[in-house]
């Protein structure tokens, strides 16, 4: 019988697959869309402002309600939400609709992050390598989410690639329930690590929320610009080979879905070395990634920005074991709450400021030297941070 830490990370590690999923496919899907409906880009893709905002937002209350109720309990109205905001997507035939489904998808998806992260900490006795492997299936889940899309559009239509995601959703939920049923997972929030006081003053646990908090959103509002842009970016310079809504999806794939190895390593790593170094190295290396993905073009391209991706996913363990460090556990819901409102509430300001850079450069160069730019002065914040490395690692 698979204990209740192992099945928990098995469900966390589907949701995180589904919620990257549900969250990305749209920016290959409006390409078939746009052709269809013959509305422009720009158009379309502002339609996803609301539901990144709401990624965001939700965020709080998400975690707030799962350090109350039950994490277990969130995830299945996760699972099941996402399922059937999706189905109703794929029935949209006009904008208003399409709309209100994925305002409701970005909704449901608030939900995974300060719920699964905080379930995984608390359920994990090697955390980093615990949210390394949950990592894993965060970038497949966006490779994949890509790669899935673009067959179904190309072997059926769009509102397919909308509706099968969907239904696979809501079966998860079903066997979470069941599994919570046979008791093969707690409905009640359940931790295996002692609480850990925090050894530092309050004035330097101020200075450390503030840069990492700063440091997050920054991170986040690049991570956003890239994975909106990314597939219209490949689409526009990769004309010259013909490339299908099949390639699109498959270079997205390539970018996101191998960089999960990425994540594993970096929380191995961050189970074994200094956090601060891990973290600092981790977004300093970004920068030039994104100056070159402003010019690129071709395969260089899609190198570069699996490169971009490779280190940002590197660094998620070590973020996430230091935010745990100064949060005692009945809080950590909240405090992943308080991340991810960051983190994607930078959503909609990369989705307006992508939107409105292709409105008006009909190309993304802009975009992309603003990021390097961000991650540059992310870097030099992180590098102040004053962390005392050989506590960190212990007990978290």
């Amino acid at each position: 019988m698979m204990n209740n830490s192992s099945l928990a990370l098995t469900f966390t590690s589907i949701g995180h697959a589904l919620m990257h999923m549900f969250a990305a496919f749209y920016f290959v899907i409006v390409l078939a869309i746009e052709d269809e409906w013959n509305v422009s880009y720009d158009e379309l893709i502002r339609l996803w402002t609301i539901g990144a905002l709401l990624v965001g937002l939700g965020s709080i209350p998400a975690g707030w309600f799962s350090d109350r109720w039950s994490r277990a309990g969130m995830m299945i109205i996760m699972f099941i939400g996402l399922g059937f905001s999706s189905i109703l997507c794929g029935l949209s035939e006009n904008k208003t609709v399409l709309f209100i489904g994925l305002t409701l998808l970005g909704l449901f998806c608030s939900i995974y992050h300060p719920v699964a992260i905080s379930w995984v900490v608390n359920l994990s006795k090697k955390t980093g390598r615990a949210l390394g492997v949950n990592g894993i299936f965060g970038g497949f889940g966006v490779g994949f989410g890509a790669l899935f899309a673009g067959f179904l559009i190309d072997k059926y239509n769009w509102q397919t690639a909308f509706i099968v995601p969907g239904i696979i959703s809501i079966i998860v939920g079903f066997l979470l329930i069941i599994a919570i049923l046979f008791k093969y997972i707690s409905i009640k929030n359940i931790s295996i690590k002692k609480s850990n006081e925090s050894s530092y003053s309050r004035q330097n646990l101020l200075l450390i929320a503030l840069i990492m908090l700063f440091a997050i959103f920054a991170l986040g509002l690049t991570f956003q610009i890239l994975q909106t842009s990314a597939p219209k970016v490949i689409d526009l310079r990769l004309k010259e080979f013909n490339i299908t809504k099949m390639g699109v999806g498959l270079s997205v794939a390539f970018i996101y879905g191998f960089t999960g190895i990425t994540t594993l390593i970096g929380g191995i790593m961050a189970d074994r070395f200094p956090l601060k170094k891990i973290y600092v190295i981790g977004i300093i290396a970004q920068a030039p990634c994104f100056y070159l993905i402003a010019t690129y073009t071709g395969v260089p391209l899609i190198i570069v920005c699996f490169l971009a991706v490779m280190f940002n996913s590197g660094i998620l363990a070590s973020e996430n074991m230091l935010l745990a460090k100064f949060t005692p556990q009945k809080h950590h819901g909240t405090i992943y709450g308080l991340k991810f409102v960051l983190a994607f509430g930078a959503g909609p300001i990369a989705v307006y400021y992508v939107s409105k850079v292709y409105e008006f450069t009909q190309e993304f160069f802009i975009s992309f030297i603003s990021c390097a730019i961000i991650a540059l002065i992310s870097a030099i914040f992180a590098f102040f941070l004053p962390i005392k490395e050989k506590t960190l690692n212990n007990n978290i």
